[in-house]
């Protein structure tokens, strides 16, 4: 009787044990999962600063037909450029530009000519590494003014959009030699913050500061859509998921604060689930690569780049690396087959993933929980078979007492 009940307990004892293996190895899983925030804890890699360690960089392209040259513009009017995926920078040398704020970098639909809108004007330049021109003279039409967008008709390669600090929008439907101003439905001497063209619906938008104006033909005139939003709301940027292979209808607006998203092209905006209340949005991009039901976005933002896969109704981190306290400014995707994210920092460019084959103390978390757990294990199964040794034996001591 006493060892039937003695191998009950036994039974007992390793049911109890592969219990424990069980959920801890769910407990290892959920802790390494936690640990790798975007691609996975074991691959993926972390944030890294690039060799462009400029401050204030507010523009960024990859060349169409080849992302593994890029081009960054800062705000001392110098313009940066890599031929290897941002391994190395070289600097060119636009005197013509004359030291002015560079706010957008723009390739044409042909990717063969770069645009740059600058505090001073507007300039192309058909062998960027080299020589610029300007766009602002008598046979342009254009103003001298500060240029603070620009935004490419991709259906219609020879249409342009040009937006400046003051005087509204500027189009140009003979790529780029002639320009008009088109600022029907929008506020006098209105103030563009952002153009963007939407080759999926064909609709411009606008971000001014007084609000967002869409234009459902090309420019020609403009709505207000931004009448539902909070009042003093200081408008920043604006993406509709369908320039990146999401959703027609549905629009993503970044704000002074937080996200709001609209599933009407901007008739009526909604906050989301977790809409990052307090936070200044800078910059969205959707992720073009991935076609999808579900396409990710990203935001550049006061704490940093963020990720969201539910249609920015959520957001998280994109992985580990980023400084603290560092806003996250403009962003693309660039390298080869687009891979890796980049993102202006304050002080310099950060690149997702790195290319630093080393270890941080981030990577080597996963490592030291695997550790612990088997050590753990390790340590619960001599435990189990000391106290079996120790059973065993007091039953032999057991029987023989009785023998005697």
């Amino acid at each position: 009787m006493q060892a039937q009940r003695s191998r009950s307990e036994r039974v007992f004892l390793f049911w109890r044990r592969l219990a424990a293996c069980v959920m801890g190895s769910v407990v290892l899983l959920s802790l390494l999962a936690a640990c790798g925030s975007g691609a996975g804890a074991l691959g993926g890699g972390d944030w890294q600063q690039s060799s462009l360690r400029q401050p204030e960089i507010r523009a960024l392209v990859a060349q169409p037909d080849d992302p593994n040259t890029l081009y960054a513009g800062n705000s001392q009017g110098q313009i940066f450029y890599s031929t290897d995926g941002g391994s190395k920078w070289s600097a060119t040398s636009p005197e013509v530009l004359q030291g002015s704020a560079i706010q957008a970098l723009t390739f044409d639909s042909a990717g063969k000519k770069l645009y740059a809108a600058t505090g001073h004007g507007l300039f192309v330049s058909s062998a960027p590494t080299q020589q610029w021109q300007t766009l602002v003279n008598a046979s342009t039409h254009l103003p001298s003014t500060s240029y603070t967008t620009i935004a490419v008709d991709e259906v219609r390669s020879n249409h342009l959009y040009a937006g400046t600090a003051d005087q509204g929008v500027f189009i140009s439907s003979d790529n780029g030699t002639t320009w008009r101003q088109a600022n029907s439905g929008l506020p006098g001497h209105a103030a563009i913050k952002q153009l963007v063209y939407d080759p999926a619906t064909h609709r411009l938008w606008a971000v001014t500061a007084g609000g967002l104006y869409r234009s459902d033909d090309r420019g020609e005139t403009w709505q207000a859509v931004s009448t539902s939003l909070p009042a003093t709301t200081e408008l920043n940027v604006v993406m509709p998921a369908s320039v990146g292979g999401g959703r027609q209808g549905l629009i993503y607006l970044g704000t002074s604060k937080g996200t709001f998203l609209s599933q009407d092209n901007g008739l009526h905006w909604i906050s989301g689930k977790s809409p990052l209340p307090g936070l200044q949005i800078y910059s969205i991009l959707v992720d073009f690569r991935q076609q999808a039901n579900t396409v990710p976005v990203y935001v550049g933002s006061s704490i940093g780049p963020l990720r969201s896969d539910d249609e920015g109704q959520s957001w998280r981190s994109i992985a580990s690396g980023w400084p603290r306290k560092v806003p996250a400014y403009t962003m693309i995707l660039g390298a080869s087959d687009y891979a890796r994210l980049y993102v202006a920092g304050r002080d310099a460019l950060y690149q997702y993933p790195g290319t630093s084959t080393g270890f941080s103390a981030d990577r080597l978390l996963p490592f030291v929980i695997v550790i612990a757990f088997f050590g753990l294990l390790y340590w619960l199964l001599q435990r189990g078979r000391r106290r079996g040794l120790r059973t065993r034996e007091s039953e032999r001591e057991s029987g023989a007492a009785q023998k005697d």
